[in-house]
């Protein structure tokens, strides 16, 4: 098998799979299209998630002060805030032709109706994605894990401090992955 296109982590909640899509961003060119997730937190209680582009827009995501028909858990979901900035990205990333950055594939974004299939696209593109996804299964994360040109790591803690190299070598070898061979992108 040739080096996988679409490389995805997963792992247990607060392993550390946001921290290592933002270190492997460091490490790859500002070319890159995509967003990561944040919590939002009051003291040590989470309250809700923000969404950003790589490009700076964000929204919050979802807030346990949301009156919205979708309710993850306690969260009421702004299916809004996902499909601007979210999909938004994912449609860049296509437009542009760059790396595309999924941070996460999980209940919250794919209850966004728009949301699966710009990830689909994406993921059929000729382009290299590297992303988060929820360790449930699905029928999403079913279509991305039976790709014969994807592969799924676990991060845990023995792996997770090397795994942004890692990471970012995939994606520079990764078919489609010549815009990751540029300069680097300064770090935060």
């Amino acid at each position: 098998m040739s080096a996988p296109r679409n490389i995805f982590i997963t792992g247990r909640p607060g392993i550390g799979k946001t921290t290592a899509i933002r270190r492997t961003l460091e490490r790859l060119p500002a070319t890159a299209n995509g967003f990561t997730t944040s919590e939002i937190r009051h003291g040590s209680r989470r309250v809700g998630f923000l969404i950003e582009s790589l490009d700076g827009e964000s929204a919050v995501m979802a807030h346990v002060d949301f009156d919205s028909p979708v309710q993850v858990g306690k969260y009421g979901v702004d299916l809004d805030a996902v499909e601007r900035v979210g999909v938004g990205a994912l449609r860049r990333a296509l437009r542009q032709n760059t790396p595309a950055i999924v941070d996460e594939v999980g209940k919250m974004e794919l209850a966004c109706s728009a949301f699966a299939p710009a990830l689909l696209d994406v993921v059929r593109a000729d382009l290299p994605v590297l992303g988060t996804m929820h360790a449930r299964r699905d029928s999403v994360t079913e279509a991305i894990r039976a790709r014969p040109d994807a592969v799924v790591l676990e991060i845990t803690r023995a792996n997770r401090d090397g795994l942004p190299d890692r990471l970012a070598e995939m994606i520079r070898e990764a078919p489609g992955g010549d815009a990751a061979r540029g300069a680097t992108r300064d770090a935060p």
